[in-house]
């Protein structure tokens, strides 16, 4: 398995389980034990936890599973005629069946490149504990930009203590990927209360050092000074190993649903995976905790000679202050606009419909009622619109027959 993120790490236990005899080694390019890397843009920059605060499974708890875990390689080649991964400073290593759970990088802007004093991306553990110490500095009056309004953005922005913190978006409103811009707004509002300043439909056209800080030039033509810039933009599959290899991925290692690539002894799950699946039309990417999970388990099955078939419905999360906001389902390709079911306290969620059913919801507050609506997705249940906007009706009561 290369790659020790939750797909990886699921991939190498499941294989295990198959065939206890097999030999499975897990290999990481970090050189620290698994961790979980949701934390790292929520408590880790806080300063209420550490990387290691939330492992997926440390080199202890490998080892008695059977699984020998290799910290600090890189793989740099597939040999796919010799069957071998070739690594940085290290011995080619032969396999009969491989799973690439490389995961998704950064996604950079050419204004802002990573290499610019006091420019920060959020990826690993590094960048985490990096961005955190910046984030500590004595002088902050120049104010932190972050740049993006997805998930990450907003959390790191959460993070940051909200005042001097302007949050700078191309589109028309926050998390446009994952909910209506009406439920977005309660997201914006909270900010706004800490002090975070939004700029819609706005770009960086160029930035430059100045005063230990960054110049940004805005797209209206504007300068804004800053001590440090956060960008979260997204990221992009880390599929390097798989094109050199001649595996068919562009928008992430094409796999079947059984997580198997063109060359049936490789598999690849996660991040980095391009899949089809039955919820969605065309091949599709995700980039979340639990899906990588549920189909690194998938692939690793299959890599010890198993039939899994990937068919999970996927969940997130995202803390930003006191909200909790969490997801459930497939947002792609849904025009038709949401129906809302308001909970009281603060709590709503929104539900994405597609012929008579649940195809995805999110929601604020709403961590029992987000497990009920997954399954709801799962079974595909028929529902109206108005058993879904009707708080008096029970939605545990809609999966009874």
């Amino acid at each position: 398995m290369v790659g020790a993120g939750p797909a990886g790490v699921a991939a190498a236990l499941a294989a295990k389980r198959v065939r206890p005899e097999q030999h499975v080694l897990l290999f990481a390019e970090e050189d620290r034990d698994p961790y979980e890397k949701p934390p790292l843009s929520k408590n880790v920059l806080m300063g209420t936890a550490e990387p290691e605060s939330k492992p997926i499974a440390n080199g202890p708890t490998l080892a008695a599973a059977g699984v020998v875990f290799v910290r600090g390689a890189r793989a740099t080649k597939i040999d796919r005629k010799r069957r071998e991964v070739h690594f940085c400073e290290r011995r080619p290593v032969a396999y009969d069946t491989l799973v690439l759970a490389t995961g998704a990088r950064a996604r950079t802007l050419p204004a802002l490149p990573q290499s610019m004093a006091n420019v920060h991306y959020l990826r690993t553990a590094v960048d985490a504990l990096v961005l955190r110490d910046a984030l500590r500095r004595p002088d902050r009056s120049r104010g932190i930009v972050v740049v993006g309004a997805g998930l990450i953005g907003l959390e790191a922005a959460a993070a940051a203590g909200g005042s001097a913190t302007t949050v700078l978006e191309t589109g028309f409103s926050a998390m446009a990927r994952v909910c209506s811009a009406d439920l977005a707004q309660i997201v914006i509002a909270r900010h706004a209360m800490a002090g975070v300043r939004f700029l819609f439909r706005t770009t960086i056209v160029a930035a430059s050092s100045c005063n230990d800080g960054l110049a940004l030039r805005l797209s209206d033509g504007a300068v804004l000074e800053a001590g440090i810039a956060i960008v979260g933009i997204g990221a992009k599959p880390d599929i390097d190993l798989a094109v050199e290899a001649g595996l068919p991925a562009t928008e992430g290692i094409l796999v079947d649903d059984h997580c198997r690539t063109a060359d049936p002894t490789i598999f690849a799950a996660g991040d980095v995976a391009q899949f089809r699946t039955r919820w969605c039309a065309d091949p599709t990417r995700l980039e979340n905790w639990r899906h990588a999970l549920d189909q690194g388990q998938v692939a690793g099955t299959n890599a010890a000679g198993g039939e899994a078939t990937y068919g999970s419905v996927p969940s997130f999360w995202s803390d930003q202050y006191e909200l909790m906001i969490q997801g459930a389902g497939w947002p792609d390709g849904l025009t038709i606009s949401p129906v809302r079911r308001t909970l009281g306290e603060g709590r709503v969620v929104e539900f994405h419909m597609h012929d008579g059913k649940v195809r995805y919801a999110v929601g604020i507050g709403v961590s029992r009622e987000i497990n009920i609506i997954r399954r709801l997705i799962e079974k595909q249940v028929d529902v109206t619109a108005q058993t879904l906007t009707d708080p008096a009706v029970s939605l545990q009561g809609l999966l009874r027959p």
